[in-house]
């Protein structure tokens, strides 16, 4: 599985992604990775192979169960985590900028047919049901794709599949609308500042008024903002993404649990260790030596 990295402003880095052939495909395996809160300008269209997975916006939750599909807009923050603990969840996902469809700026299928869902805030993320007509034909689209990426030569094909597959989810927008509020630009915006900072700075020593500084707020509009839309305070978010950052350190390296703690903004190894039982029901070592939560 790749690790998921982002920029300085928590823009993922989409491995994979060119301007040459700005399309990718992604597996991953979400069993027990949280994919954190980020955003990027790439469209994602994918479905879960395995299991079930939760799709977190600011304000929203959506579930994917298997053989379900999603639909993720450019520049929505969002985050992804298993939906069903302990069972082994595995994701397909397409990501694609939206320069891959349109061809080039200001083309008559930028305008007509991409910018009608890229411009509307209101569509942050849809859901492709089975049993819908026009969904079964994107999910359909959405096998096809991901067999055809193990042959040579297709970079014609994905573009002319996605397109057609974009004709149909602009049916299935409206067939199908989400009619959940969506949380205001000024709650996105504080909260994706505070994150930001703290994914820049998590392995040094944090405090809440030098995140609330990072948004322009007070520290307790930072805390109410974060506890409305993510169910945490910042302190717990921070730990938890820490946690999360050393879980990758303990699979993928050789350093030290000690050296891992350090890095992942732990003030000791001890504390680190504390944390993580906390948080997973066993040590850091444990952990190490499984390779996944038990």
């Amino acid at each position: 599985m790749r690790l998921f990295e982002t920029d300085g402003n928590q823009v993922e880095l989409i491995e994979g992604m060119t301007a040459e052939y700005p399309y990718c495909l992604h597996c991953r395996d979400l069993t027990d990775f949280v994919i954190p809160w980020h955003w990027h300008e790439e469209l994602e269209l994918g479905y879960i192979q395995e299991g079930a997975s939760k799709i977190i916006t600011v304000g929203a939750e959506y579930t994917v169960h298997q053989g379900d599909g999603f639909f993720i807009n450019s520049n929505v923050m969002d985050m992804k985590r298993n939906g069903t603990p302990g069972a082994r969840t595995l994701e397909i996902n397409h990501i694609f900028h939206p320069v891959f469809l349109s061809g080039h700026f200001k083309s008559r299928f930028e305008t007509k047919y991409l910018n009608p869902v890229i411009k509307n805030r209101q569509i942050e993320v849809h859901i492709i049901r089975r049993g819908h007509p026009t969904s079964e034909r994107i999910l359909k689209n959405l096998y096809w794709l991901k067999e055809l990426q193990g042959s040579s030569g297709t970079e014609f094909q994905t573009r002319n599949i996605l397109s057609e597959t974009w004709l149909l989810l602009l049916e299935d927008l409206r067939e199908h609308p989400d009619t959940r509020p969506q949380a205001g630009a000024e709650q996105r915006d504080r909260l994706r500042s505070m994150i930001a900072y703290m994914h820049r700075h998590y392995t040094e020593k944090l405090t809440l008024p030098e995140i609330a500084k990072a948004a322009g707020v007070s520290e307790r509009e930072a805390s109410r903002c974060f506890k409305k839309n993510t169910g945490q305070s910042p302190v717990e978010y921070l730990i938890a993404f820490r946690l999360n950052e050393s879980k990758k350190l303990l699979r993928e390296s050789e350093l030290s649990i000690t050296e891992i703690s350090l890095r992942c903004g732990f003030s000791d190894s001890a504390y680190f260790g504390k944390a993580f039982r906390a948080a997973y029901g066993m040590t850091p070592g444990t952990y190490r030596i499984n390779g996944q939560i038990v």
